[in-house]
């Protein structure tokens, strides 16, 4: 199966590619750009090249599928795949903030639909658990949280894209000693298709995702923790995510649009960002990180995508030295 993988991977990054470099000119065309609000004159770039990275992902789990006839990818690819709708809606006509975290338990619907979810995650200290009651709403749980914290990190040039290889390439290891070559296939595959998006998203940012790739992102990364029964590690390794996204809705008092939040978590100045000292201020992991000075918005990339590899590389010693398996 190791071939199909590698064959998958390389299509599903080549065919990435090839559709951004025929969507960026068409977006350019036809004025679908957005503001890049952090910088000096607020460049506009095409915005959203969501379709650019889950449309590869789904054609390579489709042939793979295919070439092996492992039904988790098409599992997965499902599941994730309505999260990408439902983030292109929203990129179309933005949804309300309590619609969309309730839309994206459905993915989650998707996945028990088309896989034979099993309620017995790993778990730290314990080994594999027996939830077969109490899981059920915690898995539901799990989508909307993954989603909506990954799309909470899209908030710097290249910020989700470099933090999601951060906390994740480590867990390619635990994926490998379960012996979950379709988890670790569709998380390869998903490497592949954000590759692309990752090199132009990056600082200077030429492209933005909007909702519809980092939705897909969270979807598929919950899905992948769900088939292969890592819930708990993928977790651990997206702690930079969760804190991000919980420190946002805590301190604005429940699910909000950016629209409706009068103040910013962070203040401007000829490109350098630093925390809003306003207390009513939201608090964001960008807020956090440059609570005592300004800051670049690369190096502060940086610094989130080094905390996501420190969790990442937690995440995989938990599972190996303190998870019975």
């Amino acid at each position: 199966m190791l071939a199909e993988i590698a064959v998958a991977a390389s299509l599903a990054a080549l065919s990435s590619e090839l559709l951004h470099r025929t969507m960026i000119p068409r977006y350019v065309r036809r004025g679908l750009l957005s503001e890049d609000v952090h910088k000096p004159g607020r460049p506009r770039v095409p915005e959203p090249l969501g379709p650019a990275v889950y449309l590869p992902f789904l054609i390579t789990s489709l042939l793979f599928y295919a070439l092996t006839g492992e039904i988790a990818a098409i599992a997965v690819a499902s599941s994730s795949g309505l999260a990408f709708l439902i983030g292109l809606l929203d990129d179309i006509s933005p949804l309300g903030p309590k619609t969309k975290p309730l839309l994206l338990i459905m993915p989650a619907i998707i996945l028990i639909a088309v896989y034979q979810v099993t309620p017995r995650p790993y778990l730290p200290i314990v080994g594999r658990a027996r939830l077969y009651y109490a899981y059920w709403p915690i898995m539901l749980a799990l989508f909307t949280v993954f989603s909506n914290a990954v799309n909470m990190m899209d908030s710097l040039n290249g910020m989700m894209p470099l933090s999601v290889y951060a906390s994740t390439l480590p867990l390619i290891p635990v994926l490998i000693s379960l012996g979950r070559l379709d988890a670790l296939a569709s998380l390869l595959m998903l490497h592949s298709s954000l590759l692309p998006y990752c090199i132009r998203n990056k600082y200077p940012a030429k492209v933005f995702g909007g909702d519809s790739n980092s939705l897909f992102i969270g979807s598929a990364l919950a899905s992948i923790s769900v088939i292969s029964n890592t819930e708990a590690i993928f977790g651990i390794a997206l702690i930079p995510f969760l804190v991000s996204g919980f420190s946002i809705i805590a301190s604005v008092g429940g699910f909000k649009e950016r629209r409706q939040i009068e103040r910013r978590p962070v203040i401007l100045n000829e490109g350098m960002i630093r925390a809003n000292p306003d207390p009513r201020a939201p608090i964001s992991l960008i807020a956090i990180i440059t609570i005592d000075k300004w800051k670049k918005e690369a190096d502060i990339v940086r610094e989130a995508a080094t905390l996501s590899l420190i969790s990442g590389i937690l995440a995989s010693l938990t599972f190996f030295l303190l998870t019975p398996h």
